[in-house]
């Protein structure tokens, strides 16, 4: 199995999994090399489940306490993580700058076989006479493809998929099993989309008419851009926006059942985890990490790199950089400080009680 094209390393030597020893892993990841060359590496499993011929990794000294009772053959460490007991002369570690990314290539080399569509148009699809289908497209059964669409070359549509009219998807993307794309909307290259995505929906609002019988409901007109690189979590919608486009940056990665509201702008590069819900109007720049089940008032403005912990009700803005947690959410070493304060309550209020007592 060779490594998949889809992912980006500075200085990856492309391997099979057939040829892997921990020499060939060393080279590969540009590795500090403690121990026989030759092992081979057939596997790869969590450090306390390994067994002989697997790699496993250990991120910190906690992990790296438990290597002399794993059964791994080799370990992937971080440079200045000591690991105890190791026995060079019959297992191997890989001395790596940065194992999160050394985990994330090998895991790779790994990863099973994608049963894509196959190239071509499925008898069952619908594909408008005015679409435009680039090369080697993979069309599934049910597609569904309206006037005016573009789909870009190697790009492939699982069953089911609904593309709007005038929409636009770019080169090698993927849309899996009932993703929907609304009319106009734009999907960019590299992207990856999971079962039963939105995009492209209405946006929630309604305003009540003149005599407080009924709710009237708010046109939406506008559309949804996704950048390149985009990857969205099975279940999540992105809404049109009320006038303009509601956008996602390149390479912004969301987790599953989240909500996007009307008019967002996402930045590049950020990090969005399940069940998150942001309002319509939300702000949000370049590099931002959002933990899971956090709630973002429409309107906010979340600044470049901040980081927002999980279960967390935003209702201002967050600085640049800035790390905010709790419901409602303040900056980090406040809300910390105050809740180591709280049990402390009942004893400062029996001080003060004592003090009134005359």
């Amino acid at each position: 199995m060779l490594l998949s094209t889809r992912w980006q390393f500075d200085r990856i030597i492309a391997v099979t999994t057939e040829q892997l020893t921990a020499g060939t892993l060393a080279d590969s990841l540009g590795a500090e090399l403690d121990g026989p060359s030759e092992l081979v590496c057939s596997g790869v499993s969590s450090i306390a489940e390994a067994k002989d011929g697997d790699v496993t990794f250990m991120i910190n000294t906690k992990y790296a306490a438990s290597w002399k009772e794993s059964k791994a053959s080799i370990g992937i460490v971080p440079s200045d993580v000591a690991v105890p007991n190791h026995d060079p002369n019959t297992r191997a570690l890989l001395r790596v700058d940065n194992a999160e990314l050394a985990i994330a290539y090998v895991l790779s080399l790994f990863m099973p076989e994608v049963d894509l569509p196959a190239i071509g148009v499925h008898p069952s699809a619908i594909v408008s006479s005015t679409a435009k289908l680039g090369e080697d497209v993979r069309i599934g059964p049910f597609v569904c493809i309206d006037d005016d669409a573009v789909v870009g070359d190697r790009t492939s549509l699982y069953p089911n998929v609904r593309i709007g009219r005038g929409c636009t998807i770019g080169s090698d993307t993927v849309l899996h099993t009932g993703v929907a794309i609304e009319y106009n909307c734009c999907v960019g290259s590299n992207c990856i989309l999971n079962s039963n995505v939105s995009i492209g929906a209405d946006g929630f609002g309604y305003r009540p008419n003149e005599d407080q019988t009924m709710l009237v409901k708010m046109p939406h007109i506008g559309n949804v851009e996704l950048g390149d690189n985009v990857e969205i979590g099975s279940n999540s919608c992105v809404d049109r926006g009320k006038f303009a486009a509601t956008k996602v940056g390149d390479g912004t990665k969301i987790d599953n059942l989240v909500q996007i509201g009307h008019n967002c702008q996402i930045g590049k590069h950020c990090v969005i985890a399940a069940t998150t819900g942001i309002g319509g109007s939300v702000q949000v720049g370049d590099w931002v990490q959002i933990g899971a089940g956090v709630g973002i008032a429409p309107q906010c403005t979340i600044g470049k790199g901040a980081k927002i912990g999980s279960k967390s009700g935003v209702m201002r803005n967050i600085p640049a950089g800035e790390e905010w947690l709790g419901l409602p959410a303040g900056r980090l070493r406040d809300v910390l400080r105050q809740w180591a304060t709280v049990p402390k309550l009942p004893g400062i209020i029996a001080q003060l009680d004592r003090r009134d007592d005359p």
